[in-house]
């Protein structure tokens, strides 16, 4: 069972989540926010009181909601408990790349977005197909940023040195945050950058155990 279950607390720092509220009570706004991955809805919450109820915009989370048992209710008793309203937060709980498919024929879009789903290459790669759909100077921010975490930082590296409509503006911890500053002429994430996340995938999976088997052989 993972911790925050039981806290119901966001899995960030607390530079982390400064930053990320900061960021989210300067630009202000008010078109949909959209959130990929979110556990038991800590850092949802904290998103959601930058706003006061009149001004809060329409907040969109995608998860599977098998993180751990009775994710969607604990979630739901997370907002309560913070006297958050459930009707304002849209559960898509499908997966990512199922609710990709279908916000894209929908035509969604988004003046924000937090990607903090699966760490894995295949994942992040697809999740950041997302980005396609991010209002031109929205911003979306990607958690776990760091050398540690390889799937996510050879993703979001690769994706900002070939889509230059991106650009980087902060970082805290391992929060980075990105702007869009112009549409693209092709459709972010193509046919090569996946084949990259394909063959990047096999390394990184026999690094990661790798390391796991030094780490447990050092405790």
């Amino acid at each position: 069972m993972r911790r925050c279950s039981e806290t119901l607390e966001a899995e960030m720092t607390p530079a982390e989540q400064k930053f990320l509220q900061n960021i989210i009570r300067k630009k202000n706004f008010s078109g949909p926010h959209l959130e990929i991955g979110t556990a038991a809805g800590g850092t949802l919450c904290k998103m959601m009181k930058c706003f006061d109820d009149q001004t809060r915009p329409k907040f969109v989370v995608v998860d599977r909601m098998t993180y751990f048992p009775n994710q969607l209710t604990i979630v739901k008793e997370n907002l309560s408990r913070n006297g958050l309203p459930e009707k304002g937060v849209e559960f898509r709980t499908t997966t990512s790349a199922e609710a990709f498919a279908q916000a894209e024929k929908q035509d969604d879009r988004f003046d924000f977005i937090l990607v903090d789903a699966s760490h894995k290459i295949l994942a992040v790669m697809a999740d950041l197909r997302w980005l396609r759909l991010l209002n031109v100077g929205g911003i979306a921010c990607f958690h776990d940023y760091a050398e540690r975490f390889p799937g996510v930082k050879l993703s979001i590296d690769r994706f900002l040195s070939r889509y230059r409509n991106y650009e980087k503006i902060g970082l805290a911890d391992t929060l980075l945050a990105i702007r869009k500053t112009a549409s693209c002429d092709t459709p972010e994430v193509s046919p090569l950058d996946r084949a990259y996340s394909m063959v990047m995938y096999l390394p990184l999976e026999v690094q990661r155990k790798i390391n796991k088997v030094k780490k447990q052989k050092a405790a």
